[in-house]
């Protein structure tokens, strides 16, 4: 293959790109092309390894050498791979390598010179700790496998890597822990994503949205993370990690509804305490999920239900509104929704002041307006506090749209529809699965063994098992016994 036909043709497709460099050199009498790709690559790993190499080999040896192997065995490069056709070529052109070309020889060397374009490992932005591990995955894959396997450290861990996306040809990483999952959810994940046809994969949710049914159910199956912590622990529970190049974040799966409401945390504090907090956070689940329709309801059709002098206190607080209380709380919800979208989107050192000047001067404008009543302030407030319990995104998208339906069912039919969309919510959650598993598992179907860690926290020591529907290695450790305990 001509080499300055394999030039020619890298300039015509990249339009001539100034970012791509050709330096022509001539080594023991034969010609050489240096190409690489100068903003992915570092300049300093070129010219102190491959360019002082080349010029050594070019004073050592003769003009009758076999230049490629020579190349392949003195240069100063850790990294190197032999190649054979142009598509190589433009891939590993692309992907911070330097590719050197050789006259007469039809295999081309690509030699790792990589520039550093991610950021340090910082703490986690999304997920605060108070006593878990501080540090965070970033863009790179290199360093996220690493920060994994700094916690894993067994040949079991296995990641298995490919490229999607046509044009941005994206490492995708499946990793697992070979003798705790099961195979067939594995080949189940490589089936889905050897399926995925797209132009480019640009983060993580993208393949989060086109391996899961989106549409499905607004509740999310599948828990993305930026915790190695978080990650690892759930690799040894016999489920999955993918880890998409550029993106901070990492998708574990299968996701149960009970696993949004375990942190990394609960680890370190005691199993009575801890199963405090997890009530704690179910419960702030449901006032968020219920609040709002239980008051329209008992406003609105079952005034029975009140004592009679808070029922007063209420008619005279909604005496001035003129809407009906369905109307006022959505007004109200979709105001603090707005506010809290903005508070995500604007300059970090201007959003908290900003929102909170903002509720105060909404809510005292409202109430001073006749527009709501100041129980509704309240209603609405309980509300928004309980959901921020929630750090999962998607899982807070999912409960604002049950609590639009269930505000509905309340303005038609009083706690009777509030009753009949619960059904409803708890026949659509038993129903969903996330690759296999019973989403409302371990609660429906029951099984016991898992239930020592979903609301109510066992002790650690009598948390022995695995999930079977995870893991057919299902013995964590083994019991040492009583007798054994009080001798330690």
């Amino acid at each position: 293959m001509n080499i300055e036909n394999i030039v020619k043709k890298i300039k015509k497709e990249t339009n001539n790109n100034n970012d791509i460099t050709y330096r022509k050199k001539y080594v023991c009498g034969k010609t050489l092309y240096i190409i690489y790709n100068e903003p992915l690559t570092s300049s300093d790993k070129i010219s102190d390894f491959i360019i002082r190499s080349l010029d050594k080999i070019n004073l050592t040896y003769d003009k009758e050498i076999d230049l490629k192997v020579i190349i392949q065995n003195d240069i100063d490069n850790f990294k190197t791979k032999i190649i054979t056709t142009y598509k190589d070529i433009c891939y590993y052109l692309n992907y911070g390598f330097t590719i050197i070309l050789i006259e007469n020889c039809n295999d081309f060397i690509a030699l790792e010179t990589k520039r550093n374009l991610s950021r340090s490992i910082s703490t986690p932005q999304a997920e605060s700790t108070i006593r878990g591990p501080i540090d965070a995955f970033v863009e790179d894959t290199q360093t996220n496998i690493g920060l994994i396997r700094r916690r894993i450290k067994d040949n079991n861990l296995w990641i298995e890597s490919q490229d999607i996306g046509k044009y941005t040809k994206t490492k995708v990483s499946i990793i697992y822990i070979n003798n705790i999952v099961k195979k067939e959810k594995v080949e189940k994940i490589k089936n889905l994503l050897n399926n995925i046809d797209i132009d480019g994969i640009i983060s993580a949710g993208t393949i989060k949205n086109l391996i899961e049914k989106e549409n499905k159910s607004v509740f999310p199956t599948i828990i993305s993370t930026e915790r190695p912590d978080n990650v690892c622990q759930n690799l040894l529970k016999g489920k999955i990690a993918i880890m998409v190049d550029t993106s901070p974040f990492i998708l574990i799966l299968p996701a149960t509804f009970n696993d949004f409401f375990l942190t990394t945390e609960d680890n370190f504090g005691k199993s009575i305490n801890v199963s405090l907090t997890r009530m704690i956070r179910y419960t702030a689940f449901f006032v968020s999920l219920l609040t709002p329709a239980i008051y329209i309801a008992i406003t609105t059709y079952n005034q029975e239900i009140l004592p009679t002098q808070l029922l007063i206190s209420f008619s005279s607080q909604r005496e001035s509104v003129p809407f009906p209380a369905f109307i006022e709380a959505l007004i109200m919800i979709i105001s603090f929704e707005i506010l809290r979208e903005s508070d995500l989107r604007i300059p970090t050192f201007t959003s908290s002041a900003l929102s909170i000047v903002g509720t105060l001067i909404l809510g005292e404008a409202a109430v001073n307006a006749g527009i709501v009543s100041p129980i509704m302030i309240i209603v609405i407030a309980i509300t928004s506090i309980s959901a921020l319990l929630l750090t999962e995104p998607e899982m807070i998208n999912g409960l604002r749209w049950y609590r639009i339906l269930f505000m509905l069912g309340a303005s038609l039919m009083g706690i009777y529809g509030v009753i009949i969309i619960f059904i409803y919510y708890i026949i659509k959650m038993c129903s969903l699965s996330s690759f296999g598993i019973p989403y409302f598992y371990p609660y429906s179907p029951l099984n016991i063994q898992e239930i020592k860690n979903s609301i109510i926290k066992f002790p650690t020591k009598d948390l022995k098992k695995r999930n079977p529907l995870l893991s057919n290695n299902i013995t964590k450790y083994k019991d040492l016994g009583d007798k054994q305990w009080k001798k330690l």
